[in-house]
């Protein structure tokens, strides 16, 4: 049966410390949140920190996150062309990897070339490929072309024959990044059905994108990655709601929460670590304001508050004060935030002292 199993996996990329100046140092830190590391006479950058992952058969798998989570970087290490600093990696199962559209591909050669180049990398033999070209050549309509060199191909034309190639084989596992969800919609509906297929008969997929409608509509599980760690997985509800409401939620403005705690700089190093990261792993027991006129003193007798903070849900709180925040007299909405048009008004909530809640009409009427 196949399986994949990672256990406390890490990616290191050396940087050497001779090319190393200061300002990029310094760039790099903030492009990476951190994540620049140092050892004897190297820095390095730690793409993967301490993945754990066990995948079995029935699994579908969407990687979630931002550019430069290290979705890519993972599946790179799944399909194994990084091996892992350190860590432990187990993998049975026969892979089909679709995460570099020039993978396997030589283009000077001609399409026809590139099809048994390409179907030899995935594991094909010579009979096997030969069965299929008549097949590839009608899916990808290219004609003539395919006795040219792949380097006259659009960039539409290649992805087309590496998709119609790639998906020739029967993996057990299959791995697959962004580029296959960025094809013109016309090849996007001549694949779907292709596309459907090929996954229907392997055990394991794992698919990296930024669409939230692909990996609903594909995936039984999500696994939601930042700066390189894995920041919550379960299923793909589940990780969604993590996501947007952090991740990509207005409520949540990153850059206000950096500026009103000056010490957050040092805080950063942890590894990993991202503003929202921070607010829901320490600052909400802290007592931090979030920002957006937002005092966590207004919670001090909210029973709902509390009980979140004791069970150490940091979630669980960041989505009362979520709740609460449009009926705080001090709430001053971020841009792109939206009222909620069906909120109720919180009856169970306790006021503090000096934080006074409005009205739900008050509310509607304030941030309508």
């Amino acid at each position: 049966m196949a399986f994949i199993e990672l256990k406390d996996v890490c990616i290191d990329f050396p940087i050497p410390k001779s090319r190393l100046n200061v300002g990029l140092k310094r760039s790099l830190r903030h492009a990476i949140g951190g994540k620049l590391k140092s050892s004897v006479g190297v820095s390095y950058v730690r793409a993967l920190d301490t993945i754990n992952l066990h995948l079995t058969k029935g699994d579908r798998v969407g990687l979630v996150g931002h550019n430069g989570a290290g979705k890519t970087t993972l599946l790179r290490v799944l399909a194994g062309v990084y091996p892992p600093s350190s860590g432990e990696i187990k993998c049975k199962g026969r892979i089909a990897s679709l995460l570099d559209i020039s993978l396997g591909f030589d283009l000077e050669a001609s399409g026809i070339e590139n099809i048994f180049l390409r179907g030899l990398y995935l594991g094909l033999s010579k009979q096997q490929i030969s069965k299929c070209v008549d097949k590839i050549s009608n899916f990808t309509n290219l004609g003539d072309y395919l006795s040219m060199p792949i380097r006259t191909y659009s960039s539409g034309m290649l992805m087309r024959l590496a998709f119609a190639i790639t998906t020739e084989v029967e993996p057990d596992i299959i791995l697959m990044d962004e580029w296959i969800s960025v094809g013109d919609a016309k090849f996007m509906e001549q694949a779907k059905e292709r596309l459907e297929s090929f996954i229907s008969t392997s055990s394991i997929m794992v698919l990296a994108s930024h669409s939230e409608d692909l990996i609903r509509s594909t995936c039984n599980k999500a696994i939601l990655l930042g700066q390189g760690e894995i920041l919550a997985q379960g299923s793909v509800d589940e990780v969604y709601h993590h996501y947007n409401f952090f991740g990509s939620s207005a409520f949540f403005n990153i850059d206000e929460y950096i500026s009103i705690h000056p010490d957050l700089e040092a805080s950063m190093s942890v590894p990993g670590m991202a503003p929202w990261m921070h607010f829901i792993r320490y600052g909400i027991f802290e007592g931090r304001s979030p920002g957006c006129g937002i005092s966590l003193e207004a919670f001090d007798n909210d029973p709902v508050f509390a009980s979140a903070i004791q069970a150490r849900n940091g979630l669980a709180a960041a989505e009362r004060i979520e709740n609460i925040a449009p009926f705080l007299s001090s709430f001053v909405p971020p841009k792109g935030w939206r009222q909620n048009k069906e909120l109720s008004y919180p009856d169970e909530f306790i006021e503090t002292d000096g934080h006074p809640l409005i009205s739900i009409e008050e509310s509607l009427a304030k941030y309508s």
